[in-house]
């Protein structure tokens, strides 16, 4: 199978991840796209991030009903911090058979040479890349030469992809002002906020 791998703190999840997530299974023909919740998210050490069971059970609730989506538990079970280079290695071992496939915003990819070992990040998955808006795409051959590698080991698309700006900060700010996020949020994920006060202020 071709499987997308959309990783991500998800705090909350938002129809801006959905859409993406949904064109890049389309336009790059991918069987199923996993969502990764981030266990132990490196770059936000030291902040306040919500509960990883509470971050997947809203995600469970957004997709339910599509059966091309499911979400990957993986990383409460891989040690701390959760790097995309370790998450793909253990997913490439438990299954071998399958082609995996990075989904990721052009904006990320100039901060892709400096994560944790990128070589390996490429060398089990291919990019597809959603443009960002204000943001220069990067090459097959810009990437290559910043990690070091050959274009050749380089797989790399792009897709097209309405701009949803939603940010899942603002989003928790704006639960935290007593703000309505509908139609931000899918609406089983508006009530399991409701539902728990996550992100109400203390």
């Amino acid at each position: 199978m071709r499987i997308g791998i959309f990783g991500g703190t998800f705090d909350p999840v938002h129809m801006g991840h959905l859409i993406i997530a949904e064109q890049c299974r389309t336009q790059a023909g991918l069987d199923q796209v996993w969502f990764v919740p981030s266990a132990h998210p490196p770059h936000k050490a030291g902040q306040g991030v919500t509960r990883f069971d509470q971050r997947c059970d809203m995600v469970e609730l957004a997709i339910a009903g599509h059966p091309a989506f499911r979400v990957e538990r993986i990383e409460q079970h891989l040690p701390p911090p959760s790097y995309t280079a370790e998450t793909l290695a253990e997913l490439t071992r438990r299954q071998p058979g399958d082609e995996f496939f990075l989904l990721m915003g052009s904006d990320g990819l100039p901060d892709l040479p400096g994560w944790y070992e990128p070589q390996r990040v490429i060398e089990r998955a291919g990019l597809v890349v959603v443009p960002r808006p204000g943001v220069m795409l990067w090459t097959v051959e810009r990437l290559a030469t910043a990690l070091g590698v050959p274009a050749a080991a380089v797989r790399m698309r792009f897709v097209a992809c309405p701009m949803i700006e939603i940010a899942s900060r603002e989003l928790r700010r704006a639960v935290a002002d007593g703000l309505s996020v509908r139609y931000l949020v899918p609406r089983a994920v508006e009530e399991y906020l409701n539902d728990r006060k996550l992100y109400a202020r203390k």
